[in-house]
């Protein structure tokens, strides 16, 4: 009605985008955007840099209306970005693309769509910094090359990977990382440094500090200064966080992982035994996925929640029994199946609002029951 009125219905970013006044940063991914961004948010700081850092994480981007910002450092999730019309932010990241949200997007094409939205009004001047390991993302990527070699107003491109080197971007091999960025006049810039440690566990991680290390570095942030902050970072709670030790057992809490591809990168951050508690609210997520790379270190699964069932039915080898109906009685569970040097984690692969109302409270309730354990000597 209000359209058809004349009127104009416009996202919440949007607005803010429209009348913040400041240059933007946004970031969107399926997975470790709230970490990169906390990251980024913390680099500006120690930089000097007066940032707004809000969005899908924490603050509402409209609270930057008035400010005085000398910079917007948005997490922007696909629905978000949905709603924009003129959104247009100097540097622009997408870490990842992997099957989420099947019940609004069943098509891959779909979700490519709406994820991209983040550069479709970049500028030449502008910067936008891709997955050169992501398929979905490389090939989306090497097209907009193409076209701005061709003339067409597309950002210049700037890729990440832990493969090999790029022609444009940042490469962590071994125990090097190889940067190269484009200066004014077209020339191109090769610095190598070695490989710095962070404190986080996991390839993904490192793939998400190189992307918020060239997105620092075309802001104008001095290397020193970023590369000090992804050192110390030590993570944020629901994302592969240590919970603590009982009984010889270590346990993590990974709620933030809704989606497969989210398990598939935690699981992947350990070699050790491993009892998984996977479950939840099912999205429609394909857990036959999973088969392949639990057939490792996997001690043992404990399906839970209202996703237990269809767990159970489509990886019944790998599954402890029928599982719990809630996450309480499904840790019970874990303990009893972990043995010492095992490691417990809670990498849900699905949503929670069949139990709790998000997943922080999850990881909450989580950590409070870990807490709760007594441990055995």
């Amino acid at each position: 009605a209000a359209r058809a009125a004349g009127g104009e219905i416009i996202g919440e970013v949007e607005l803010a985008a429209r009348y913040c006044g400041c240059p933007l940063l946004a970031l969107t991914g399926t997975n470790g955007k709230t970490t990169s961004i906390t990251m980024l948010g913390e680099i500006f700081a120690a930089a000097g840099i007066n940032a707004f850092v809000g969005g899908n994480i924490g603050r509402p981007a409209v609270e930057m209306i008035g400010g005085n910002f000398a910079a917007g450092v948005l997490e922007l999730s696909s629905f978000q970005l949905e709603s924009m019309d003129s959104f247009r932010p100097q540097v622009a990241v997408i870490l990842n693309l992997t099957p989420d949200h099947q019940d609004r997007y069943p098509a891959a094409a779909a979700y490519l769509e709406a994820k991209t939205e983040i550069c479709r009004r970049q500028r030449r001047s502008d910067y936008l910094i891709l997955n050169q390991d992501d398929t979905a993302l490389a090939d989306f990527g090497h097209r907009l090359v193409r076209e701005r070699e061709a003339g067409a107003e597309r950002p210049a491109i700037l890729f990440f990977s832990l493969s090999h080197e790029v022609d444009l971007g940042a490469a962590w091999l071994r125990d090097e990382i190889v940067i190269k960025l484009p200066r004014p006049d077209g020339t191109i810039v090769c610095h190598r440094r070695p490989a710095f440690s962070l404190r986080l566990p996991g390839a993904h991680n490192r793939a998400n500090a190189l992307a918020v290390l060239l997105a620092a570095l075309v802001w104008g942030v001095d290397e020193s200064i970023a590369v000090q902050v992804l050192t110390g970072f030590s993570g944020i709670a629901h994302r592969l966080e240590y919970v603590g030790c009982r009984s010889g057992v270590n346990y993590y809490n990974d709620s933030k992982a809704t989606n497969i591809d989210a398990v598939l990168k935690a699981l992947a951050s350990f070699t050790q035994p491993l009892v998984l508690l996977l479950g939840g609210y099912d999205k429609g997520a394909d857990f036959t996925l999973l088969r392949d790379f639990l057939s490792g270190n996997l001690r043992c699964l404990i399906p839970f929640g209202q996703a237990a069932t269809t767990i159970a039915r489509q990886l019944p080898e790998l599954c402890a029994g029928d599982g719990a109906e809630k996450l309480a009685p499904a840790l019970d569970l874990a303990r009893q199946n972990a043995r010492p040097g095992d490691v417990v984690l809670l990498a849900p692969g699905c949503a929670s609002f069949d139990e709790f109302k998000n997943y922080e409270e999850r990881g909450d309730c989580f950590r409070r029951l870990v807490q709760n354990l007594e441990d055995a000597g």
